[in-house]
């Protein structure tokens, strides 16, 4: 009897699928579609997304992948003007999805402790606390069932765990092109409905993701052109004009997805079925295998046979804390969707106080509000110490405001 059934061969569930195996837990992969599994997402991995990637793989098979580095990240106002970002540890890294799936699946293939079906769809009877999943003609009954099955995830359905549908309906579409990346920045440009992300994912191509609440993203199944629909964009319409596009357009949405909780009876959510805010700040990737890293402590903290009831329980409640700062930058940064004028202030700031950009940047990838600081004053330098000084003072006085 497999200890662990995994149902998602995405890069949250083979993450998870790592983990657990390499703590001795006989754990089985369910994929319904065939490796390498590709989805409409940015394909920029953060720093912090980058240190959980070579936690899980091997570096040989890293040095065969091919991904392409980027410093941080650059807005550009409707208006044209534009402010920059960068990094306090480390590259970020973009990946074209197809070959973060066959990394992640290859890891998989040289774990003992691991089986993976692809081309498998499962179906869930039982209950969330002794759930059996039926496939292929066979029955497993896991001691934990792993859901990583996605935005719309038919698992969170089954064991009672979706929250109220949200009023936030937004779509994404994915397409890449064969071009020389003209800088080693995440570009994103905005528009008054639409944004735009340029990521640089090999030395010959970009992937550009564009998220909107339009009517002409959500029925992307439509023949559109993405090349045409880019051409809002005055700074980025025109570099892909020569271009030619390297595969087929594919979306996906509505991206908002609200849960109860992450985790019941035996039953645990992961990546985007554990619910889903926005990509707008482009962090999915990063923060599936974060979550995956959680249950690699809770692993970990338990020092004999582990107890996966237990785990159940402390990974629901230590998830929101985990992603808390990814929500609060999300809703910061979705208030400048469809607000172009706000957007062009944003940006005028920024170019006045770049120290603040990049204190936000860092602030997700951090491990605290002072170390987000740190990473800004090594970019710049002591000369906005002050004012970086007063942002985190003020911050912890809230804090300590609040505890008391």
């Amino acid at each position: 009897m497999a200890e662990i059934v995994v149902i998602g061969g995405g890069p949250a569930g083979l993450s998870a699928a790592l983990i657990c195996a390499r703590m001795g837990l006989d754990t089985t992969v369910l994929e319904k579609r065939t490796f390498p599994v590709i989805k409409a997402c940015g394909e920029g991995l953060m720093p912090g997304g980058v240190d959980a990637l070579k936690h899980l793989v091997p570096q040989e098979l890293i040095n065969k992948m091919e991904y392409q580095k980027f410093s941080g990240i650059r807005y550009i106002a409707p208006n044209g003007e534009c402010t920059s970002g960068y990094f306090g540890k480390g590259d970020g890294w973009g990946i074209e999805r197809s070959e973060l799936s066959k990394l992640l699946s290859q890891a998989a293939e040289q774990e003992p402790k691991i089986k993976i079906l692809e081309n498998t769809v499962a179906t869930l009877k039982g209950s969330p606390e002794q759930p059996i999943v039926h496939f292929n003609h066979q029955t497993l009954r896991p001691n934990l069932l792993i859901a990583a099955d996605g935005l719309h995830s038919p698992i969170r359905s089954w064991a009672g765990l979706n929250g109220l549908p949200s009023k936030l309906k937004r779509w994404g579409l994915r397409q890449h092109y064969q071009i020389t990346p003209w800088t080693n920045l995440v570009e994103v440009h905005w528009s008054k409905d639409m944004e735009a992300y340029v990521t640089p994912v090999s030395p010959n191509t970009v992937g550009i993701a564009v998220l909107s609440h339009r009517e002409l993203i959500s029925s992307w199944q439509k023949p559109i052109s993405l090349k045409e629909t880019l051409q809002v964009f005055k700074d980025l319409g025109p570099k892909l004009l020569l271009s030619e596009a390297k595969d087929q357009l594919i979306g996906i949405g509505p991206l908002h997805q609200k849960v109860k909780r992450t985790g019941t009876g035996r039953v645990v959510l992961i990546g985007d079925a554990a619910g889903y805010l926005d990509a707008i700040t482009g962090e999915g990737i990063s923060n599936a295998m974060e979550q995956a890293l959680l249950i690699d402590q809770l692993l970990k903290k338990q020092k004999e046979k582990p107890s996966l009831d237990e785990l159940v329980m402390d990974y629901s409640n230590q998830l929101p804390a985990l992603m808390r700062r990814y929500y609060w930058l999300t809703r910061l940064t979705l208030l400048l969707h469809c607000r172009p004028s706000l957007v062009n202030k944003v940006v005028k700031v920024s170019q006045n106080t770049p120290w603040l950009f990049n204190y936000l940047l860092n602030l997700n990838s951090a491990r605290n509000f002072s170390e987000a600081a740190s990473h800004s004053l090594q970019i710049h330098g002591r000369s906005h110490g002050r004012e970086l000084l007063r942002t985190v003072i003020r911050r912890s006085i809230g804090k300590i405001g609040k505890k008391s």
